[in-house]
């Protein structure tokens, strides 16, 4: 009876470490209410972010971080989920109506102790080897640890080195470990590049034109891991139903800078679609690709990966086109999905994370088992004024996503507190992660829902340093007191908004905080 008892008593405390991990996923949320833009980033109140850079911060190799940031590719250190590179683009448009764009590495890791990420280095490419880069827009991790940068734009051989191809309108890998460029990879095809997926195989990738007539298209290297090489397909056939690829002529500078011409109504007539954005692989081996002008996710399935014979592609759309009801745990909105679709990426739940350029500029969430005709659609964000949410990965263990804030309006004033306690305001491309309040940040949050005050307490738990910081708006007195009510600190002060204490002299235990008379807080000291 008693082995009964601890089998039942062990049995129950099972079930509840198994809730608690599946309660640890980052797509875990309550749907924010849908909203119009505002001057800060809106998020579930189950969520944090830390700002990691800003346009025109200081690079520690010199110059600074490059305008309007794109693709943010977080790169592993031996499959590290804290240690690690962020490969930033920039999608600056070619000269003379721009900066010409480029990628930023930093070399990052997380602070488990603080429990924020934090940069060690950070420099630009150098891209004069392959005749410079611009429109540097969406982009993928490779799983051999490189990063392939995509050219939103198509220009003739126009500059030098004048090797005879189009200057812009490529895919550009580089290697974010040497920092250096690995090539421009022209076999891909020559258009506005946007995103790419690739394969399993490591041979096979998906990739789409971002203009109108846009392309869907499949490149199929022929060594694994070597993008310089291979057939080059376009997809014709219906986008709700049944299609196969058609192989373009790809074999010197010629064929290659007109990838699009080949593809239009002079020559395969291929399949057109307005603009086609990123695309992604599903974890159930199914190709989804957003495009922005119809408002919609298609995906597709792919009978032969390889084309080694004529594969049969059925096609659908999954997402879009309709309004979804979102429940923001008080009431229920039916919100028009709308265009703009960008960002694609999918979590470990396999979840559709889905980011929409324009608009409102929202981060939507297709749960896994949506489909149209019985939805399961989530609003996790929606990002700053004028602004669009760009770039979008995972760590390995999907704790941490990172993205950037593309084009927010300069006049932004948000002052809202990251996870570090750090005030921002967006107004100006800022390079972010998001994640579950409880993985990031030892910042405590508090706030006077009758004055309508916000404080931030940090580090919390107080290690060794005993150093603790109190940010917020007129800091008149704190107060903290034991667990027993008895009274250990009592300060006064004229009104700063940030005061730091030294607690050195307090034994580790559980304390109060009592900030301007109304605002209490637990205190943790180990």
């Amino acid at each position: 009876m008693h082995m009964k008892i601890i089998l039942q008593f062990t049995l129950i405390l099972f079930i509840l470490v198994l809730q608690s991990v599946n309660g640890q996923d980052i797509g875990d949320f309550i749907s924010i209410t849908p909203t119009t833009q505002t001057s800060g980033f809106v998020l579930p109140s189950s969520h944090d972010f830390q700002s990691i850079i800003k346009v025109g911060d200081v690079l520690t190799a010199g110059g600074n971080m490059l305008t309007k940031p794109d693709f943010t590719g977080y790169v592993p250190i031996a499959g590290s989920s804290i240690n690690g590179y962020l490969s930033v683009n920039s999608e600056d448009a070619p000269p003379p109506f721009g900066g010409g764009g480029g990628v930023t590495i930093l070399d990052i890791y997380f602070n488990t102790t603080s429990k924020l990420w934090e940069k060690t280095a950070s420099q630009t490419i150098d891209f004069s080897s392959v005749g410079g880069t611009a429109a540097n827009c969406s982009g993928t991790v490779t799983t051999w640890g490189t990063v392939i940068s995509c050219e939103e734009a198509s220009i003739p051989d126009t500059f030098p080195p004048f090797d005879g191809y189009n200057d812009l309108g490529w895919n550009v890998e580089i290697n974010p470990a040497t920092k250096t460029v690995v090539g421009k990879h022209y076999a891909m095809g020559n258009f506005a590049h946007e995103n790419v997926a690739i394969h399993i195989n490591e041979r096979t990738v998906y990739q789409g034109a971002d203009s109108n007539p846009g392309y869907l298209y499949k490149f199929v290297a022929d060594t694994a891991q070597d993008l310089s090489s291979g057939k080059l397909y376009v997809f014709k056939g219906l986008k709700n139903g049944v299609g196969s690829w058609m192989l373009l002529a790809n074999s010197n500078q010629a064929e290659r800078n007109s990838t699009l011409t080949q593809s239009g109504a002079s020559g395969l007539d291929a399949t057109i679609f307005n603009g086609i954005e990123d695309v992604e692989i599903g974890p159930d081996g199914m190709i989804y690709f957003a495009v922005k002008g119809e408002g919609r996710v298609y995906r597709f399935s792919d009978s032969d990966i390889l084309e080694t014979s004529a594969s049969t592609v059925i096609m659908e759309t999954y997402v879009g086109g309709m309004s979804y009801d979102i429940d923001d745990g008080t009431s229920i909105t039916s919100t028009p999905w709308g265009n703009g679709n960008d960002n694609l990426a999918f979590d470990g739940e396999g979840n559709l994370w889905v980011l929409q350029d324009g608009g409102n500029g929202y981060m939507w969430v297709v749960k896994n088992g949506h489909t149209q005709a019985s939805p399961d659609v989530e609003l996790f964000g929606s990002t700053p004024m004028g602004s669009e949410p760009t770039g979008i990965t995972f760590t390995p263990d999907y704790k941490f996503l990172f993205m950037s804030i593309q084009h927010p309006n300069n006049t932004n004033n948000g002052n809202q507190m990251d996870a570090a306690g750090n005030s921002v305001n967006f107004n100006t491309g800022t390079t972010l992660v998001v994640a579950l309040k409880e993985n990031i940040g030892s910042a405590l949050a508090v706030k006077d829902k009758n004055r309508n005050q916000s404080f931030s307490i940090f580090p919390n738990p107080l290690k060794s340093s005993r150093q603790l910081t109190i940010k917020g708006s007129q800091i008149i007195t704190i107060k903290l007191y034991s667990v027993l009510g008895k009274m250990l600190l009592d300060n006064t002060y004229n009104g700063p908004n940030e005061v730091e204490l030294n607690l050195k002299n307090l034994n580790s235990g559980i304390y109060v905080l009592k900030i301007n008379e109304s605002i209490k807080s637990k205190l943790i000291i180990e």
